[in-house]
């Protein structure tokens, strides 16, 4: 488990300050952080679907880049100024307006680049809805 000087509520402060204030709209929460990344909820929230009670792909793309920020943030002990330099996004299934369940794994964390996956699903977390592979150069190194 990460060093306790940087938990959850470092994490949230980190949400708070640091993204842009459009992200806030996601209402992302917090939930386990371990060794190798952390886990977070997408709240039910209409204003993110699309027809047919759809969350849309951006929602999705957005909490993906964010989680996995925030993952590396809790395995650094610290946040570091990063870039996104690579997303890859797959959707498998629709999401549908409710609560999504987020599972960020720390797939790299170098000098220089880390490299995150994020699993997003809903009742059952063998059936992942969408997943994104998120790769990040930092930009202390």
């Amino acid at each position: 488990m990460p060093d306790e000087h940087f938990g959850r509520e470092d994490l949230e402060s980190l949400l708070r300050d640091a993204f842009a204030p459009w992200i806030h709209q996601l209402n992302l929460q917090i939930g386990d952080i371990t060794e190798t990344g952390a886990t977070f909820a997408l709240p039910e929230n209409p204003d993110l679907s699309r027809e047919g009670g759809i969350v849309c792909g951006q929602s999705i793309a957005a909490a993906a880049d964010t989680v996995g920020v925030l993952a590396l943030a809790a395995k650094n002990n610290r946040y570091r100024q990063m870039t996104t330099v690579d997303m890859t996004s797959n959707f498998m299934r629709p999401l549908m307006n409710g609560d999504v369940r987020i599972g960020a794994t720390i797939l790299s964390n170098g000098r220089r680049m880390a490299t995150v996956r994020v699993d997003f699903w809903q009742n059952n977390p063998a059936k992942i809805g969408a997943t994104a592979t998120c790769v990040y150069a930092y930009l202390d190194g």
